[in-house]
């Protein structure tokens, strides 16, 4: 069960925007949903190790921006649900489609000062992946990780609420199934693949698996295990708009995997990658540390956008450092939001990470 605080009373604090960020000791969006009668309720996460150092937590919409009390118990709560009413000021949230922004703030002496922002938009906003959201619906977020390197987060949509509650998968997902082909176009029957969830292979040799409900591009998917590493294979893209309980029919054709490859991932002892600045404006640094068993293999940084679209490659040399300034392969600049990299050697995802670009 989450450790709640429902927030009520109002304490001012500093608006200062300024600070040093770090990757890490932000609030995050959990769950967010409009009640019955139209009111809204959104609920945060806040790192266990960071809860009591916050100066304040600030939302915005494009109705305004508001700060969040703070009372007796400050942020200690590990999850905090966040209404109308615990705000100093009035914000509206357009039911329609929004763009909603924590803003978190720490100034404390051991970790200087820090400012980070979590971001969802749905419905008509520009961008978004998610539809408006539906009477008794939600949207959350979801967890995703395979190994300390790889990990990633998807907001989708739920049928059953939980804010202020534990939460599963149930309400979550659609079905989506149909047919696997390589490169050659002969069909695929098995295998350990993964696309948000574990692919399953039928009697007919059709595959199944859940995919979180939200629209996306799907490009390409996981195979293998824990134990045996994880690749990455890549797909003609196909795009889905998922419902909770939906089925979804799509055929997948892997553009660089021929046959079935059960291979162990290359070695990642000492394999390193950081981005930094972290939020970035306009361009960020890729330090990449490789071990001597991979550097003469092809390597390679693959960006991706925030629904799974690949806006940029940056290749390996024998450098340590490595630049993106913030722009497409077509050169043109792209848009504010979360973005994903991943470290690829000889077609395996070795390493992955989430960068901010903020305008």
């Amino acid at each position: 069960m989450k450790k709640v605080l429902i927030l009520g009373s109002i304490l001012f604090v500093s608006n200062s925007l300024l600070g040093n960020p770090l990757p890490d000791p932000h609030a995050t969006i959990l769950e967010f949903r409009f009640d019955p009668a139209n009111k809204w309720e959104l609920e945060i996460g806040t790192p266990v190790l960071y809860a009591n150092y916050y100066d304040s937590i600030c939302i915005s919409t494009s109705g305004g921006i508001a700060r969040v009390k703070i009372d007796s118990t400050g942020y200690a709560a590990s999850v905090l649900v966040i209404t109308p009413d615990s705000l100093l000021s009035p914000l509206s949230i357009n039911d329609t489609g929004d763009c909603i922004t924590v803003y978190s703030y720490i100034s404390n002496k051991s970790f200087g000062e820090i400012s980070m922002k979590d971001t969802l938009s749905f419905g008509n906003y520009p961008g978004s992946t998610l539809d408006s959201i539906p009477t008794g619906y939600s949207i959350c977020r979801f967890h995703f990780y395979f190994n300390p390197d790889n990990s990633y987060d998807i907001f989708c949509l739920r049928k059953n609420s939980t804010i202020g509650a534990s939460y599963d998968t149930s309400g979550c997902c659609a079905t989506m199934t149909g047919n696997m082909y390589d490169k050659n176009n002969k069909k695929i029957t098995g295998g350990a693949f993964t696309l948000d969830y574990p692919v399953t292979f039928n009697a007919e040799s059709s595959y199944s698996t859940r995919v979180l409900a939200r629209k996306c591009a799907i490009s390409g998917m996981f195979q293998g295990t824990s134990a045996t590493g994880w690749y990455w294979w890549w797909t003609d893209t196909v795009s889905i708009d998922a419902y909770p309980d939906s089925l979804i029919r799509r055929d997948l054709h892997f553009t660089d995997l021929v046959g079935i490859k059960e291979r162990p991932a290359p070695s990642n002892h000492d394999l390193y990658v950081i981005n930094y600045p972290n939020p970035f404006n306009p361009a960020t640094n890729f330090y990449v540390r490789i071990p001597d068993q991979l550097k003469r293999k092809e390597g390679r940084i693959d960006i991706y956008n925030s629904i799974g679209q690949k806006v940029f490659v940056v290749p390996l040399s024998n450098a340590s450092t490595y630049e993106w300034n913030g722009v497409d392969m077509s050169g043109k600049a792209v848009a504010s939001g979360v973005y994903y990299y991943r470290l690829v050697f000889d077609y395996a995802v070795s390493k992955t990470g989430s960068m901010i670009l903020l305008k």
